[in-house]
């Protein structure tokens, strides 16, 4: 009795939040723009800093006016102070560690990048990828990239629970997900000496609070959340830059 008890709820629980993901898919909103931040900041008679971005629609940034409210974009402008720096996104909206790793590692290596940004694990979690598919995939990415001698910075994965479009108990099970494959970033990092951008540690409450910080899909993040984001991202990069030389 008791297990067909527990059986029933486990079931229902399920369907529970299989009916939210579907909702969540396939509720209407709005197509927003997508943009590719590859670009030059900075003075060409400065010192050369060639950076490469891959991964999803984070650095598409559907939710913004234009490519310059870009997290990296900001951060690229910052980086450029005292640098030419030549951006070359490979991102693809939508992608996961296995497309990072198919279709867009080979063309960022062959870029020769001083600096990586690789932003990646959030379609994943999302999507149902096992967290022991994606940790191989972002180990061999990472891996890869670290041939080339670049300073390599993750994004992490952010707590998901927090997007407005999701509802409980989908948005519990997702921001447990991400927490987990937070961590696989870090053992990652761990392994190959890279660093991880520490989104967890912005204040959360905020983000579930205050709407403007996302995209009118409820999915995205707005112009005001990527500011968020390159205030975050620059508090890890800041450090690694001011003690590191490789520019072309």
């Amino acid at each position: 009795m008791v297990k067909t008890i527990v059986r029933r709820g486990v079931i229902t629980g399920a369907a529970i939040v299989g009916i939210e993901a579907a909702y969540a898919i396939l509720r209407p909103s709005p197509e927003l723009p997508s943009y590719d931040p590859t670009g030059e900041f900075g003075a060409p008679e400065d010192p050369l800093l060639k950076v490469a971005a891959l991964g999803d629609s984070s650095i598409m940034a559907p939710g913004v006016d234009d490519a310059d409210q870009i997290w990296i974009s900001h951060v690229c402008r910052r980086l450029a102070e005292h640098r030419h720096v030549v951006l070359e996104s490979f991102a693809v909206g939508g992608a996961r560690a296995s497309d990072v790793l198919a279709d867009q590692v080979d063309a960022a290596i062959a870029s020769r990048p001083d600096l990586i940004f690789l932003s990646v694990g959030a379609n994943d979690a999302l999507k149902g990828v096992p967290l022991i598919s994606f940790t191989r995939d972002l180990d061999q990415i990472v891996e890869r990239l670290s041939g080339t001698g670049a300073t390599i910075v993750q994004s992490g994965v952010g707590v998901l629970g927090m997007i407005p479009r999701l509802y409980p108990p989908l948005s519990t099970l997702m921001s447990w997900r991400a927490e987990r494959f937070d961590g696989a970033h870090r053992r990652v990092a761990a392994k190959y000496g890279t660093s991880v951008v520490d989104h967890r540690s912005d204040n959360v409450a905020l983000w579930y609070s205050d709407r403007s910080l996302w995209a009118d899909d409820l999915f995205h993040v707005s112009a005001a959340g990527h500011a968020r984001w390159a205030e975050t991202t620059w508090r890890t990069l800041e450090p690694l830059m001011n003690g590191s030389s490789e520019t072309s």
